[in-house]
């Protein structure tokens, strides 16, 4: 799905454009998912990896990508995880080495390159002929398996064995040799938005990287929206060249509890897990940031009016000492004629993808190359539109949206167009507060 300007498109599809009205689905989607690029010393590389919220607290994900929620260095996936229920990892460091070891014909090697591998260990005891070989990671058992040789072993989640003969009986053997190798954005980067342009997700955070890398996310995310019809953010760490509804322009570093920092680049990690996981009808502003105790880059009433004026989502104290979003903005501040002022919050962002996604999704599943385009079918997608329009109204992601009034289906310049026109108000949480109070004697 793509914006139009004209009927001219020769790829059947969806064509939308959202367009601002100066002021005097169909199902509601899933939302969930956000996917960023780190080092990882275990797991795949050159592709994605699903690391589930779930995988981390229920240890899963140490087959996964070598850390679980207990590890101090799962700071970056425990940040986006506890927003959303989905990460989607790619593993920025290539080139390493897997551990191995060796006992008389057995050979053992580590799954994935890293230094994980190193912290494997693998007892053989014999046992009436047979042989019990289990798989150790840090000293805790992973894998149980008893056979009579080697080559009736079977490969599990952290190494794979080769090799033929008799087993040796050993208490245990550690393999050594892994390595993580090494980052290089200016190749890994590329070759990590290749595989995000097919997957679905809806929020990307750049943990690393200068102004260069910001901008080529920033250009990324623009042209899945803008050329692709997918409805996606990144978020990226003091960017002020960004001034889009595509990108959050975020400034959150933070000292937590522990004596830990949390960096701006870090904490791009938890803006696009909580923005991921918010519901359309949620809005993150005042969202507290777990466990910190003080903000990075502190500022004054005036500094925090002009982030916001800037497009920036930052962190603030409120009175009772927490530190909490400031409001839950986009990088969006030059205001054109074709866009609205309340597309720089991210709520409203959010009803506008859904609508944009469910719409497409219906359209693709149900009635492109299905259904005729006569009267009848024009009438049926219409029919769909409305009643997906009155759940969001229902579920108060909309306003005064009035039915069948709001939604037109026509027949397009040719046979097998068709073009729809559709007037929506997204409705956003309250955030400012005017009142005045009269005091009499």
């Amino acid at each position: 799905m793509a914006q139009w300007t004209s009927q001219n498109k020769i790829r059947p599809g969806t064509y939308i454009n959202f367009t601002a009205i100066a002021q005097p689905a169909m199902t509601i989607g899933d939302r969930g998912i956000s996917t960023m690029a780190i080092p990882l010393n275990w797991g795949p590389e050159d592709e994605l990896i699903d690391v589930y919220s779930t995988d981390m607290t229920g240890g899963s994900s140490l087959a996964k990508v070598g850390v679980t929620a207990a590890d101090a260095d799962a700071k970056l996936l425990t940040l986006m995880l506890s927003g959303c229920y989905l990460a989607k990892i790619y593993r920025l460091n290539s080139g390493g080495s897997k551990a191995t070891a060796t006992s008389g014909g057995l050979t053992i090697t580590a799954k994935y390159t890293g230094t994980k591998g190193n912290s494997i260990t693998v007892s053989v005891v014999e046992n009436n002929l047979l042989f019990t070989v289990d798989t150790y990671v840090d000293g805790t058992r992973k894998h149980t398996q008893t056979v009579s040789e080697i080559s009736e072993l079977e490969s599990n989640a952290f190494v794979d064995f080769s090799g033929s003969g008799s087993l040796i009986a050993n208490a245990g053997i550690t393999l050594t040799g892994g390595s993580n190798g090494a980052v290089n954005l200016a190749t890994a980067y590329p070759a990590y938005l290749a595989l995000a342009r097919k997957a679905h997700w809806q929020t990307m955070a750049l943990t690393q990287g200068n102004d260069t890398f910001a901008s080529q996310f920033a250009q990324f995310a623009d042209e899945m929206r803008n050329n692709e019809g997918r409805y996606v953010q990144v978020v990226v760490a003091n960017y002020d060249s960004a001034d889009s509804i595509s990108v959050i322009n975020s400034d959150c570093g933070v000292v937590l509890s522990d004596g830990a920092t949390v960096t701006a680049e870090e904490a791009t990690a938890w803006v696009a897990g909580i923005t991921a996981g918010a519901a359309i009808t949620e809005s993150n502003g005042s969202k507290a940031f777990p466990n910190a105790v003080r903000i990075l880059s502190e500022r004054t009433d005036t500094e925090i009016k002009e982030a916001l004026t800037a497009g920036k989502f930052i962190l603030s104290t409120n009175m009772r000492g927490t530190i909490k979003v400031e409001n839950d903005i986009n990088s969006l501040h030059t205001i054109t004629s074709n866009e609205s002022r309340s597309w720089r919050l991210n709520q409203v962002v959010r009803v506008m993808d859904e609508i944009g996604t469910s719409i497409r999704d219906t359209w693709e599943q149900s009635y492109q190359h299905k259904v005729q385009n006569n009267s009848q079918g024009r009438l049926m997608y219409r029919a769909a539109i409305i009643g997906y329009m009155n759940s969001l109204q229902n579920r108060e992601a909309i306003d005064n949206f009035l039915g069948a009034e709001e939604v037109s289906v026509e027949k397009g310049e040719e046979a097998d167009a068709v073009v729809a026109d559709l007037y929506a108000q997204p409705i956003a949480a309250m955030s400012k507060l005017y009142m005045t109070v009269t005091v009499t004697a």
